[in-house]
């Protein structure tokens, strides 16, 4: 089975200029656990969790200043398995879904669990 199967899609993006305590709406109304930052063209900048947002205590900050660059990209033809193993070896709890330069969808640690609970037979 593949990664576009299992993701979450359409995603919730934001922009760098966007604060922190609107982001934490977002997340809260949605049920989100991490965002993709996008710059004005498009490309991914980085990624807010919720773990950049719990060590956030000054919400007129930005999603620029507590972002972490580092996003780990999967696409929707990836095995779950692949997925998986991109997770643990980078040690993070969610891929951004890329296909032709777009985000598509995202990827968490509970939606492969949840996967390999329900296909364990």
């Amino acid at each position: 089975m593949n990664v576009k199967e299992i993701m979450s899609s359409p995603v919730v993006c934001t922009k760098n200029e966007v604060k922190v305590g609107h982001i934490k709406d977002q997340f809260s109304r949605k049920g989100i656990h991490a965002i993709p930052v996008l710059e004005d063209d498009g490309t991914i900048s980085g990624i807010v969790s919720s773990s950049d947002l719990v060590a956030c205590h000054d919400e007129s900050l930005t999603a620029a200043d507590i972002k972490s660059p580092k996003v780990h990209i999967a696409i929707p033809t990836h095995r779950i398995q692949d997925a998986a193993k991109m997770m643990l070896k980078n040690d993070c709890h969610h891929l951004v879904v890329m296909e032709d330069g777009e985000v598509v969808g995202m990827i968490s640690t509970m939606d492969i669990i949840k996967y390999f609970v329900e296909n364990q037979d």
